[in-house]
């Protein structure tokens, strides 16, 4: 999971309603699009922040016209088990890689998860997946 992201000094979180998130565009432009969707909300999007990456390899976000996008960042935060944050620090260039969801002209943008690598499983058994520059 990913409960927040550091962009040019502002801290989003997703505890916040209506946090939107910073998706960076193939021209390089910034558009902000609301983050996944709030649990317990009456939605057809997938309630939470995050969409796992054997989950849209399976298909199951096939209905929502995926659509790969990078997320913009300095660092991002988890919580771990006691609801503490643990921000990691992201290489410089790197992005949190996202999935535009989209239905009847609405969309929402989540994080793409993988399993925490063993450095950080201490803190969630998922994890963002980061793209780092070559």
């Amino acid at each position: 999971m990913c409960s927040g992201i550091e962009y040019h000094d502002t801290l989003l979180l997703w505890r916040d309603a209506d946090v939107k998130l910073p998706v960076m565009l193939r021209g390089g432009e910034i558009r902000w699009i609301r983050w996944g969707e709030r649990h317990g909300v009456v939605s057809m999007f997938f309630q939470g922040p995050c969409a796992r990456l054997e989950s849209i390899q399976a298909g199951k976000w096939k209905r929502f016209s995926p659509t790969p996008v990078k997320i913009p960042m300095q660092r991002y935060m988890e919580r771990d088990a006691k609801g503490s944050p643990y921000w990691v620090k992201a290489p410089a260039g790197s992005v949190l890689q996202g999935l535009l969801a989209k239905i009847q002209g609405d969309q929402r943008v989540y994080v793409v998860t993988v399993e925490s690598s063993p450095e950080y499983r201490h803190v969630q058994p998922r994890w963002p997946r980061v793209l780092v520059p070559a």
